[in-house]
């Protein structure tokens, strides 16, 4: 038997290289592999997934906020500066409601709203709306409270949620006014018919009084509290979200106007003549 003789490489000659088919087997991914890697996307888009409706919900409460803080400075500014011209107010304010201890209830409605709610008034410009939020919470003797608040849908925006056919799913929310007149005297302080009290301490009380009545009429806090969503069911509706307050300080009076419209005077008081 003979064998062929081995065939040396010469120098300078290349080595033979395997074959692109052999190249490509031995460079492929093993089921295994396959399997880990499949697991591994798997795994991350259960996680992402997980996150997205939570992200959603931020999304949705961040733009929430927003438009309370936008329209909650517009409302405050409204009232305190006795606004008259913001007439697209009719727009979005559904209904205004004014209760007190009094059997009866005064609600004012927007023509839409007003259909399923026949005994309301009709909302018909933005002079009534300012003046309604206007109305103080309690009268100069404290002998009753008023409570007024009104159901909004978002003045500010996506422009998709401005239509009729969209005032269903439209972001709304509840506002509460409070104009209180100002009272910054403790009641001890005031008053005079206490006893016993000397003549001194009498004219002292008496004259403190008298400043805090005139102070009463034109000086006045300003509490706007806004609560959203406001979630429709069946007749009522259920108020869900955090309150947000706006306070601010009123330097003006509230005189009576024509209908017993009550706005703000800036800057203009009042003197009461029977003290």
């Amino acid at each position: 038997m003979t064998f062929a003789p081995e065939k040396s490489n010469p120098a300078g000659e290349e080595p033979m290289t395997p074959s692109p088919r052999a190249k490509g087997r031995n460079a492929a991914f093993t089921m295994v592999e396959i399997a880990l890697c499949l697991g591994v996307i798997a795994f991350a888009l259960v996680a992402i997934i997980g996150v997205l409706p939570t992200g959603v919900r931020v999304q949705r409460d961040n733009r929430e906020d927003t438009i309370i803080n936008q329209e909650g400075l517009l409302l405050l500014e409204a009232i305190r500066s006795g606004s008259q011209g913001l007439d697209y107010l009719t727009n979005y304010f559904d209904t205004i409601t004014i209760s007190n201890s009094s059997p009866a209830v005064a609600v004012f409605a927007s023509p839409e709203a007003q259909k399923n709610i026949p005994s309301a008034g009709l909302l018909t410009n933005g002079y009534q709306i300012v003046s309604l939020l206007t109305l103080p919470k309690y009268n100069q003797d404290r002998t009753f409270t008023n409570h007024v608040f009104a159901r909004v849908r978002a003045i500010t925006g996506s422009a998709v949620e401005k239509s009729q056919s969209a005032r269903d799913i439209a972001f709304a929310y509840q506002v509460v006014s409070e104009v209180v007149p100002l009272s910054v005297h403790p009641p001890d302080t005031t008053n005079y018919l206490a006893s016993p009290l000397s003549p001194q301490e009498i004219l002292t009380r008496s004259n403190l009084w008298r400043v805090a009545r005139h102070e009463g009429i034109n000086f006045f806090e300003l509490r706007l509290t806004l609560q959203g969503p406001v979630i429709p069911k069946g007749t009522n509706y259920d108020v869900l979200g955090t309150p947000k307050t706006f306070r601010t300080l009123i330097a003006g009076s509230i005189p009576k106007r024509l209908g017993n419209a009550t706005l703000i005077w800036p800057s203009t008081f009042l003197q009461l003549t029977n003290n």
